[in-house]
C-alpha cells in the first residue's frame, strides 16, 4: 500500500455521489491503515532481523509489538472495510 493507492482512491471517491463528511471518513480510515500496515512491516523487519534469543526479554518485547501492530493492522483495515461497505454496498 502506498501514496499512489492512496490517490487512486481519492480519484475513485471523486466520481461517486457521496458527501465530503463521508469521503473524509474513508480516505481518514484508509490513512490510518496505511499507516497501521507501515507499523506493522517496521516491526515485522525488527522481529526478523534480531539476533536476540527467543528467551530474551527484548525479543518478547519486540514480539509483543509485533502482536499488537498486527491486532491495529487489521481492525483499521475492518474499519475501512466497514466504512467502504456502507458507502458503496
Amino acid at each position: 500500500m502506498s501514496l499512489r493507492e492512496y490517490q487512486r482512491l481519492e480519484r475513485y471517491l471523486a466520481d461517486r455521489p457521496i458527501s465530503e463528511n463521508d469521503q473524509i471518513d474513508i480516505l481518514d480510515a484508509y490513512k490510518a491503515y496505511l499507516d497501521a500496515l507501515n507499523t506493522l512491516r517496521v516491526s515485522t523487519d525488527a522481529l526478523e532481523t534480531s539476533l536476540l534469543a527467543r528467551e530474551d526479554p527484548d525479543y518478547k518485547k519486540l514480539e509483543d509489538a509485533w502482536k499488537d501492530s498486527t491486532r491495529v493492522s487489521n481492525i483499521a483495515w475492518y474499519n475501512y472495510r466497514d466504512i467502504y461497505d456502507r458507502l458503496f454496498r
